[in-house]
């Protein structure tokens, strides 16, 4: 406290005269106003910092000075009624109209009835508050660019980020692979201005191989930054500028200019331009620096966001193509499903007569025929359960039911169909159920087809269920060929096949087992498997007892 003692009290240990060289040549600003609220004293810090003469400054009002006048009364009002400011932040009013923010610490003298001055120090934190701003920025735009995912709403949300908080005008270009740099987005804070840039862009592309001269050439072909703090005519010379854009920058009043690349692993994928047109505010290493990170955060931003555009014109090419095989599938397995019953009706007619004639051959074949006819029945059901279940229009009927019981009824009659397999049941005791008896008994049976399909060297299929914790489980165990490593994780997927070593894929649609996925899935359990190659699988499901 010995400055503001020594302004109240001339006659102090450091003597007036020392103590008035001390302030004036102090390095902070300091002022003094008196009790009506004018500038009595003002050091050359405070003189310099501002940008004003002695006689523009000292004898006016100090609020004059504040750009917010009304923030100026609430300051000045507590200081009167506290005694003391500290590290109030402000914005003040340059020489040269431009604005500064300053941090002010006060205490002010009195006689004890009224204020007779107070004094004040003024830090400049213009740059500080500056770099705040741009950390503010840079970090606010990495959140919500990362979410982006389309290349128009990234290209929106960056112009709204730079424009006009960092500069007035913005371009970005892209590499194309034609070596072109090929215009993503021009925008400007005056949109109006933007017309006579767009059209001389229109009339003359950037080509980068052949043009060394140009800045925006220069920068996507070397990968380096260019930062140009005041505009010239030789500078605009040098890069080759014509006239007719020469005219552009004069009537945008463009005074400074960032070039920055923007990169994607090491790799320059475009430049952005970034042009001030404030005289007062011509880029600095600062901006310079924040313009690079703030292009890296682009880069990466629009790949992601072409990223995605293509993974999703992937997935709707692919919907829309399964989307086509599920219509033909639906209308396919509705037109087959008549002449089939039909076929079927009259081959058991003709197996029935030949049987009474006494032709076994034929009726032997007719058999046969049968069979194959139940085949084609049950394609045609799993391809209508697929249309079903991609439309949510599967139908399930719970009710009670003995488990074991219908994994016995479902085994026999599979035992029946295979002579070249063994169904071994090692079943344990289970309370009845709840669920769909029929759509469970499918995924069995679906279980079953698979292992007698898959084992054709095995002579044993095992199934197992065991009941624990309100849950059924039950498994089928061949000793068949196994799943690659390879297939196992597309098991549960429509149409997928397992191929055999040398190259024999297996009968079947595969749709069984997705069909089964989602019929365990509606009764809210889980299917899963174990397989090694050559050593056969092991598939499971498990469900609870009381759906």
């Amino acid at each position: 406290m010995y400055l503001e003692a020594g302004l109240a009290d001339p006659g102090n240990s450091f003597g007036s005269e020392s103590l008035q060289s001390f302030i004036e040549n102090s390095p902070v600003g300091i002022h003094s106003v008196d009790e009506e609220g004018i500038i009595a004293f003002a050091n050359k810090a405070e003189l310099n910092l501002l940008g004003y003469a002695e006689r523009e400054y000292v004898g006016q009002p100090l609020k004059k000075f504040f750009h917010d006048p009304v923030f100026f009364d609430e300051l000045y009002s507590r200081l009167r009624k506290e005694g003391f400011l500290k590290n109030e932040q402000a914005k003040m009013v340059c020489g040269d109209g431009s604005l500064k923010e300053v941090m002010i610490s006060c205490n002010y003298y009195s006689d004890g009835k009224k204020l007779v001055h107070s004094r004040c120090f003024t830090r400049d934190i213009t740059e500080i508050k500056r770099s705040e701003k741009l950390l503010v920025l840079l970090n606010r735009a990495g959140e919500e660019l990362a979410g982006t995912r389309n290349t128009d709403e990234a290209l929106s949300k960056i112009i709204k980020f730079l424009i006009p908080s960092f500069t007035d005008w913005v371009v970005i270009n892209e590499l194309g692979i034609d070596g072109k740099a090929h215009l993503l987005k021009m925008a400007h804070s005056d949109p109006a201005r933007m017309r006579w840039a767009e059209e001389y862009r229109k009339k003359h592309p950037i080509i980068v191989d052949n043009n060394d001269k140009n800045l925006v050439a220069y920068v996507l072909k070397s990968g380096k930054p260019k930062l140009i703090p005041e505009v010239t005519e030789k500078i605009l010379n040098d890069a080759g500028v014509d006239r007719e854009y020469k005219r552009i920058l004069k009537d945008l009043a463009v005074t400074s200019v960032m070039i920055v690349p923007m990169k994607v692993k090491q790799t320059v994928t475009g430049v952005v331009s970034f042009f001030s047109c404030n005289p007062n505010n011509t880029y600095d290493e600062k901006d310079f620096n924040f313009a690079k990170d703030f292009c890296n955060r682009i880069a990466v931003a629009l790949d992601n966001a072409r990223l995605y555009e293509e993974v999703r014109r992937d997935i709707e090419q692919k919907t829309e193509a399964n989307n086509k095989k599920d219509e033909f599938i639906s209308i396919a397995s509705h037109e087959l499903k008549t002449p089939v019953t039909s076929l079927k009706a009259y081959t058991q007619i003709l197996q029935s007569t030949f049987a009474d004639e006494k032709i076994p051959g034929a009726a032997e074949m007719l058999a046969k025929m049968d069979r194959q006819i139940d085949k084609l029945t049950l394609l045609i059901v799993e391809m209508l359960d697929v249309t079903k279940i991609d439309k949510g229009e599967l139908i399930y009927d719970d009710e009670k039911f003995d488990f074991n019981e219908m994994v016995k009824e479902v085994a026999e009659e599979m035992q029946r169909i295979t002579k070249s397999h063994q169904i071994v049941l090692n079943l344990s005791d289970c309370d009845p159920i709840k669920g769909d008896r029929n759509r469970i008994g499918q995924v069995l049976v679906n279980f079953i087809s698979n292992a007698i399909k898959y084992s054709p060297g095995g002579d044993k299929i095992t199934i197992s269920t065991s009941c624990a914790d309100n849950k059924v489980k039950l498994s089928v165990k061949d000793e068949g060929i196994g799943i690659p490593d390879d297939d196992q994780p597309g098991i549960f997927k429509r149409f997928f096949r397992v191929s055999a070593k040398n190259s024999y894929t297996f009968p079947g649609m595969g749709l069984g087992l997705y069909i089964s996925s989602e019929i365990i899935k509606r009764h809210h359990g889980r299917i899963f498997f174990e397989s090694k190659e050559g050593e056969g699988s092991v598939f499971s499901f498990e469900i609870d007892s009381n759906i």
